[in-house]
């Protein structure tokens, strides 16, 4: 993570237990305030807007969470729209649904990375603790400031 810059992740998911529970693996993990979360794929692309220029009303997300599965807009064409803007195509974008059907194609469609969610709690704790970890405190990535 780059000084000064907030550790944020823009969680899309549409099922509320779902956001509960993620929330709470942040907060088991330490990741108090980093998660921001919305319901659909229109409203990630309105909360990245908000992110954009000099009177930003949101902090850039560090890392993208998604679901596919989504009502509006699913979670590939939220994708495809991040990946083709050049101010938001470097966001890592991290898809975490319940099916495996949809790897080579989110992968194709420019995914960093494709989660299969969890069953128990634990391994979802678990996986959230991995994945911040990485994203935030492993690899290196391209920062621009908007």
């Amino acid at each position: 993570m780059l000084p000064n810059r907030p550790f944020t992740i823009l969680v899309a998911e549409d099922d509320e237990e779902d956001r509960l529970l993620l929330d709470e693996a942040f907060m088991q993990n330490g990741l108090f305030d980093c998660g921001r979360f919305v319901e659909d794929g229109d409203q990630v692309i309105d909360y990245l807007m908000n992110c954009l220029g000099p009177e930003a009303a949101n902090p850039l997300p560090s890392l993208i969470i998604m679901d596919i599965n989504m009502p509006l807009r699913n979670g590939l064409e939220t994708l495809l729209a991040i990946r083709s803007d050049h101010q938001l195509k470097n966001i890592p974008v991290l898809i975490m649904t319940s099916s495996r059907q949809e790897v080579e194609k989110a992968y194709r469609m420019g995914a960093n990375s494709y989660l299969v969610k969890p069953i128990q709690f634990t391994e979802l704790i678990q996986m959230i603790g991995d994945v911040t970890t990485y994203w935030r405190d492993t690899v290196n990535l391209p920062y621009n400031e908007y």
